[in-house]
Parts: structure tokens; sequence; C-alpha cells
């Protein structure tokens, strides 16, 4: 073939063969540890392409450097190979993007892939692009797919002529970048860190392929928190696998109390060999130098954001930009695998541990009042954001709310988003010269925090955080009132004695310092204290006081605060008549200054008074008293509140009821009460129970289960779980309803609380035995009679054992039967190996069947049975004289209480059909 070219030619001979591509692939990786499922991901997108699915012919790996994009990339091309889709062959282009060196450019990557297509050179690019097309669309023809693999790719340029013409053939890249282009049309997968369990296994399978008989992949726990400290991040794994295996006395443990300080991390994931060094630094800073200038300094600074995630907003203030130029440096960051917006669209970006680490090394060199002032402007827009939030949720005056946020809805889901990295603000805060800031973040996330159970432990470290910076900051009044707010939440966290410990110093400050009016606050803070203590009495003392003191000075705020800490307390020690006289006191007081929601509050407080009194028609009343308080004010919130309190306690017929509960969870959805809702939801499951729509009921229970334990209100859980039991069971869902009570009887136990582990084993017992499941039955209720047995509660316990059919309540012969039982079970030796459960039904037997309650007495013979053969299966087979023992001098303790002839009769009459 001669070949004219301008002024030259080419003359290329060519064998008795076409030239075919070579397989030039480097080695598979030897374990691919926790990639499991995205190479699938990836070899579904490498598969042959049918009719009916197009085919994609570029598909993109990226991520952050050392995410272990190439390691996939070469682990599916070889398995697409061994599958026989590439029966052409397979080229690896290595395209060096970021290479200290430079990148390979875009003529000569096209110049790589013509030697290994076979293809001569030529003279211009465009000419060798052609020749290298032509000789895949042979290919193509001739059914022979080539797979091409471009790694470390940097810029869409670099590829553009390698993007096969044919559909049969694929282009698989690797990048930092997410390679993008009018001329670039590529599927895009991105790589994200190994799951715990897949970053554990990389360096377990490290250590065990050099060394089989290595011990140290058994440290489970150091192993945990290596993996932990490598931010799960393959190459840093890979890093330190080399340098425990490397060092094989060093333990694992070592390492990762190696790499737990932070600023020296980085150097630590360092491996040397014959002058080639590994670092995860060294794989950032290459990323990081071909950023624009700008974009660098805003990488630096996303270091000074101690959150988790950072949202949009949040980056534009610290790095002191518009909006709209700090999404696009943002999205540029992601483009260059340093930054990730999670979930896409949502305005959150999130930065890999080490890369934090990374960033927060490079902002040291930027000079301290460039840190402080991005730092400041941080602070100054969180606490702006959180003022306004707490405004909606808890302002109840005319004033109009601040425009930051939509509705309440929308300050919540804010709270929501950013309460791990106000958290960490604060904390930041705190060490870094910042007390006012904390002090007043503090003061308006506190209400938030409390409305959650699960933020409770947040709440007291803020609080804490409060109480050090106003002693760094020496002033006492500040450290009173935050000594109030600290004692205020520590009883949620568990500890009361410690409320009353920060009450009383807050009083002590202020007695000295002659504060009266702090001094009748702090004694409304003691008597919440002592009473969340359940120190009753001293409460009521604390409360009086301060409601005296309150009076002597004339703060109307004090004497307020100090009726209803009074009125809350007499309400828990059942004073009902002066309670409701202090509530009364209390309304009177609120309305006279104008302060309509404190005087809802204690309408509703009043109306649960008077309920608790059987005082049902003024308890309705007082309820409507506050709704039409709310309604005129528009106040939806505490209007469903108000509807919740009313509906508690109105008489009201079912379907009515369902009505208003569904539009109670309408508005406690539109306001974002989510405690409120659950109530709601729960109350509506009910109504729709007696209305025989268990399939709706179910829902509305399993509906207030998930807030519960979104909320983590175990207690409030067990109860909706109760109740969705029942629905279940109701709905015929029979094994459903089973698994939900052995749920409610584990955290029962859990919990401590026999009492109502038995109570959940009796509801159990009831759907067992309504599915048909009887023997199983037996065995519930029975653990229930030897937990009320336990607790010498005689009554649950004559309860249960009606249930399992032994009449010994209300019935002629109950007491001759109960004390049979009794006897039975006093002459059972106590070391016959059968346990307690075997003894009582050993006992229940005998007297079923002297009581000639003959079905009862089998079924708890086939409940013995199956738990004896339970304890030989435990037992591996051991001897089981034992048990046989037991039964032997139980048959013969037994004969004198049981008459065959007239059980056999007995027996027959319960078979025996009926006649005409």
């Amino acid at each position: 073939m001669i070949q004219v070219s301008g002024s030259g030619n080419t003359v290329c001979a060519s064998g008795p063969a076409d030239p075919a591509p070579m397989l030039r692939l480097p080695a598979e990786p030897t374990h691919l540890a926790g990639r499991e499922e995205e190479a699938e991901a990836v070899l579904a997108l490498l598969a042959p392409s049918s009719r009916a699915r197009a085919a994609t012919v570029v598909s993109v790996l990226s991520g952050l450097p050392g995410i272990g994009k190439t390691a996939l990339a070469l682990h599916v091309a070889h398995r697409a190979v061994a599958r026989g889709w590439f029966p052409g062959g397979a080229v690896f282009l290595h395209l060096r993007g970021h290479d200290p060196a430079g990148p390979v450019g875009a003529q000569e990557a096209i110049g790589a892939l013509a030697r290994a297509l076979c293809v001569d050179e030529a003279m211009t690019p465009d000419e060798q692009t052609g020749l290298c097309q032509a000789a895949l669309n042979r290919l193509a023809d001739e059914g022979r797919a080539v797979l091409l693999v471009a790694d470390d790719v940097s810029s869409a340029v670099q590829i553009e002529h390698l993007v096969p013409a044919r559909s049969e053939h694929r282009l698989l890249v690797t990048s930092r970048h997410l390679l993008t282009g009018p001329s670039l049309r590529a599927r895009l997968f991105g790589l994200d860190e190994l799951a715990p369990r897949g970053a554990a296994e990389l360096i377990a399978d490290a250590l065990r392929h050099a060394r089989p008989d290595d011990p140290r992949p058994q440290e489970a726990d150091a192993l945990a928190e290596l993996v932990l400290h490598c931010g799960h991040h393959p190459l840093a794994l890979q890093i330190a696998a080399s340098l425990l295996t490397t060092d094989p006395g060093r333990p694992i443990a070592a390492l990762a109390a190696e790499l737990a300080d932070a600023t020296t991390r980085l150097d630590v994931l360092c491996y040397e060999d014959g002058g080639h060094t590994t670092a995860v630094q060294a794989a950032f800073h290459l990323s990081y130098q071909r950023l624009l200038p700008h974009h660098r300094q805003l990488f630096r600074q996303l270091a000074l954001h101690p959150g988790p995630d950072i949202s949009t907003d949040a980056a534009a203030a610290l790095w002191g930009q518009s909006r709209t130029r700090t999404r696009n440096g943002l999205a540029a960051l992601a483009r260059a695998g340093l930054l990730a917006e999670q979930p896409v669209g949502s305005g959150r970006w999130r930065m890999h541990d080490l890369l934090r680490v990374y960033a927060a090394k490079l902002v040291e060199s930027d000079s301290a009042k460039q840190r402080s002032a991005a730092f400041t402007r941080l602070l100054k827009h969180c606490r702006q954001l959180v003022q306004a939030a707490n405004a909606h949720l808890h302002t109840h005056d005319d004033r109009p709310l601040p425009d930051a946020f939509r509705d309440r809805a929308h300050a919540v889901q804010w709270l929501e988003e950013e309460r791990a990295n106000l958290m960490a603000l604060i904390a930041r805060a705190a060490t870094t010269g910042h007390p006012r800031a904390v002090l007043d973040l503090q003061e308006n996330m506190r209400p938030f925090l409390l409305s959650r159970r699960s933020y409770t432990a947040d709440a007291a470290t803020v609080a804490q955080l409060a109480v050090d910076c106003t002693r760094e900051i020496d002033h006492p009044c500040c450290e009173a009132t935050a000594l109030n707010h600290l004692s205020q939440i520590l009883p949620d966290c568990g500890r009361p004695d410690e409320a009353v410990e920060a009450a009383t110093r807050s009083l002590d400050i202020s007695r000295t310092r002659g504060d009266r009016m702090r001094q009748a606050t702090a004694l409304s803070s003691l008597g919440a204290a002592l009473k969340r203590a359940e120190r009753l009495e001293d409460a009521v003392k604390a409360h009086t006081e301060s409601l005296t003191l309150s009076r002597e000075i004339g703060d109307q705020g004090c004497i307020g605060q100090a009726l209803m800490g009074l009125a809350d307390t007499l309400h828990e020690t059942h004073q009902y008549e002066e309670a409701a006289d202090v509530l009364t006191e209390s309304v009177r007081h609120f309305a006279a200054l104008g302060n309509w929601h404190a005087e809802g509050l204690q309408l509703m407080r009043l109306g649960d008074t008077l309920f608790a009194m059987k005082r049902s028609t003024e308890a309705v009343d007082t309820f409507r008293r506050a709704l039409v308080l709310y309604q005129e004010r528009g106040d939806e919130h505490h209007q469903a509140i108000a509807l919740q309190h009313l509906w508690s306690v109105s008489d009201m017929s079912a379907g009515e009821a369902v009505d208003n509960y569904q539009r109670l969870v309408a508005v406690c959805r539109k306001v974002c009460d989510r405690a409120l809702e659950s109530v709601a939801l729960n109350a509506l499951g009910d109504r729709l129970q007696q209305l025989g729509r268990y399939e709706e009921a179910v829902e509305a229970h399993r509906g207030a289960a998930a807030i519960h334990e979104e909320r983590d209100e175990e207690r409030l859980l067990i109860a909706v779980l109760a109740n969705l039991g029942i629905a279940l069971r109701a709905a015929g869902r029979i094994t459903e309803a089973a698994e939900v009570h052995e749920r409610e009887t584990e955290m029962a136990r859990a919990g401590g609380d026999r009492h109502k582990e038995a109570e959940v084993l009796e509801r159990l017992a009831t759907t067992l035995r309504c599915g048909r499941r009887r023997r199983e039955a037996v065995e519930a209720r029975v653990r229930a009679v030897g937990i009320y047995r336990e607790l010498e509660d005689t009554w649950c316990e004559s309860r249960a054992l009606d249930d399992l059919g032994l009449p010994v309540r209300n019935t002629p012969r109950a007491d001759t039967t109960m004390a049979r039982y009794n006897g039975v079970l006093a002459g059972l030796p106590p070391n016959d190996g059968l346990g307690q459960e075997g003894r009582i039904l050993i006992a229940l037997a005998v007297t079923q069947a002297a009581a000639r309650h003959i079905i009862a007495a089998f079924w708890s013979w086939a409940t013995l049975t199956k738990i004896m053969w339970r304890l030989l299966d435990e037992d591996e087979g051991e001897t089981p004289e034992q048990y046989f023992r037991a039964l032997k001098h139980l048959m013969m303790a037994s004969l004198p209480l049981v008459h065959p002839f007239p059980t056999l009769i007995t027996l027959r009459d319960r078979l025996r059909r009926p006649t005409t």
C-alpha cells in the first residue's frame, strides 16, 4: 500500500493477516476490597448492548485523588475481556493528567493508540485520528470489539480523538475531574470512600497475603479505629497496610494512635521505598496545584468551617463573595475531585476528612488576620440565621418575622440540617476567643435542642460551654443565667442532682451580688430541678420563696414564672385544688400583662388539672378558651395543641374523631411539630380501629412509631408499638404483629422493666394464638407467668394462668385449683435442669389434667416437650438423665391427682358431635 501525504510517500507492508490491536492491560489488582457493587455497575456499562438498550460508549470514573479509580478500571477491564466481550483486545493508555512532568497531549494520545492498533504514522493529528477510526471500524465489522482504557485524564481535550465512532467499542476513562463538554458525551460514575467493612478488609487481606499467620487482623477494635483515621480512603489504607506489613512487630493500635493527631496525620501516611515515595498529601497536592488562585483560596478557607458539611450560603459568608460566584467556585472544586455536593442539587458540600486535614495545613499559610476575618464572617452569618429561625419557632407577639425563612417549617428544616455544623461552630468559637458569639448561639439554639429528646446531650454541651465562656469573661450575672439554663437541661440527660447543684450555684452568685431579680429566677430553676429530682416538698418551698420574692420586687415576669413552676409542682404532688387556684391566678396574671401566649398555655394546664379533678365540663370549657385565644391570634401551632387537649377529653363519635385527628395531623405537618404529630397519629390509629379500618390504623401507628424512633423516645415508642401490634393482629397480619411484639419485648427487657416485659409477652401470646401458633403462644404466656411469680404479683399471675386454661379466678373451686398448682410446683426438685418455664409447664399440665381441662393440658405437655428438646440440643447431646428423673418424680407425684376414667369421659364429651 502506498499512501501519498503531501510531498512524502509512506510505504506500509502488511503481513498475511490484518493488523490487530494488542492486549496491553497492566496486571489486575490482587484484591479489590469493598468495591464489589461498583465493579458490577461499571461492568454493566461495558456489557455488549442490545437493540433494546442504547450503548454507553464513554464511561468516566471520577473521584478524589487516591480513591481507587485506576484499580477499579483495571479490575473491570480484565473481567470484561475474560467474559469475551472484547475479542478485538484491550488497550491501556496512561495520559498522566496530574503528572508533575505534564499531561500527555491529544496528539501524543492518538499516536499511542495508533501504535497499539498497528496503524501507520500520519503527518497531522486529524489524519492519524481518521486512520485509527478506520481501523476500529474495520474491527467492528469483523465482530472484534475493542476496549480502550484512558487512565488519569485531566481534560476532555486529551481524549476527544480517542472516542470510538462505532458503539461496539468502549472507552473507559479515569479522572479526578468530571469530564464534560460539548464534544464529549459520557456516563459519569463517581467513586466515594470505602464502607467501614470494606476498608477493614483491605488492610486485613494485605496483612494476611504477606504473612498468613499474622495475628494482627484479629484486632477488630484497633483495625476499626485505624480505618476511621484513614477516612476509609483506599490510598491511605494501602499506605497504612504497607507500614504494617514492613514492620510486623508494630501493633495496629500503635499506628492508629499515631494517626489520631490530625495535625500530623498526613505526615504519617507516607511510605518510602528505595527513593520512591507514596503519600496521600502528594496526591492531593497535584490536584490542588491545578486550581486557579482564587479557587485555591476557597479550598483553604473551607477548612475554617468545623462542621461535617457546608451550605453554599455559609461558604459565601466564609469566602466573602457573592452566592453565585461561590457556587461556581464550589462546583470547580467538585470537578477537581476535592469536594462533593451531597446530595446533588442540595446546595450542601462535603469534603473528605483527609482533604480537610490537608486544607487545614494549607490555610495556616494565610495570615492570622485573613483567617480571623473569614471565621468572623461565618459566625455573623450563622448567628443571624439562628436568631431568625428561633424567632419563627418561639416568638409569640405581633412583630413581623424575619424573611430569612418562609415559615416555621422552613426554619425547623434549616436547624435540622445545620445542627451538627452549629454544634461544631459553637465549640470552635469557644476555643478561639468568641465568647459573646457562644452565648448568643446558645440562647437561640436552646429552645430547638430541647424540643427533641435526642438533642438534649447537645443542649447540655452547649449550656456548659456557655457557662465556661461567662467565667472566661468574668461576668457573674451571665454566669448565673447560664447556670439556670444548664439546670433546666441536665434532668433530661438523667442528671437531676447536677441540675440542683447548678441552680444552687446560680442562686449563690445572685445572693452574693444582691441581685434579687436573678435570685427569684434562680429559685424557680432550683424548684424545677428539685421536682425532677423527686424532692417535691423542697421544690414547693423553692417556688413559694420565688413567688414571695418576685412580688416584693414587683417583677411581673418573675411572678409569672414562679406561678407556673409552683402550679406544675402542686399538680405533680396531686394537690389539684391548690394547683387549680394557682393556675387560675396565673391565667389572670398573664391576661393582665397582655401575654396571650403564656395565658393560653396556663389555660391548657388548668384544663388538665380540672380533668384530673373529674370536673370534665369545666376542663372542656377551659380548653375551648385557650383554642379561641390562639384562633384570634392566628397561631396555628398552638391551635393544634389546644385541639389535641380538647379532643382528648371530649365525647365524640369515632367517625368525627377520625376527621378531627386527620386535620390535626395535617396542621402538625404544616407547622413541623413532630411530637404533637405522633400523639395525633396514635390517637387517629385508635379511632380507626374502632371503625374497623385496620389497615389505615396500621399506617397511622407506624407513622407515630417512626417519629418516636427519629426522636429517640423509647418509652413512648413502646406504647405505640403495643397499639401497632394490636392493629396488625386485627388486620390479620399475624406474623408482622408477632414481630412487633417481640421487638417490644426486647425493648422492655433492655430497659429493665420486668412487669412491662410480662405484659408484652401476654399480648404476644394472644397474637400467636390468633395465628393458630398455639404452642408458641403457651410458651410466651408461661414466660409471663414466671416473671409475675418473680415479682410476686399474684393478681397478674392468676390472670395469666386463667388465660392458659387453668381456672384460678371467679370459679367455685378456684382456691383449690390454685393451691393444687402451687403444691405441685413446690414439690418439684429445684435443680431438675428444666428451668422455671419447664417447672411451670409441668405444674400446669398436671393441674389442668386434674381439673379435666384436657386440651389445655395437651398443649402444656407439647410445649414442655419442645423445651426439653431445645435444652438437649443446647447441651449437644449430653446425658438427659436429669430431665427424665424430674419427669418420673412428677408423674409419681401427680398420679393421685389425675383420675383416668373421669378424664377420658370428659375428653369423649369434648370431642363428641352434637346431635339434633
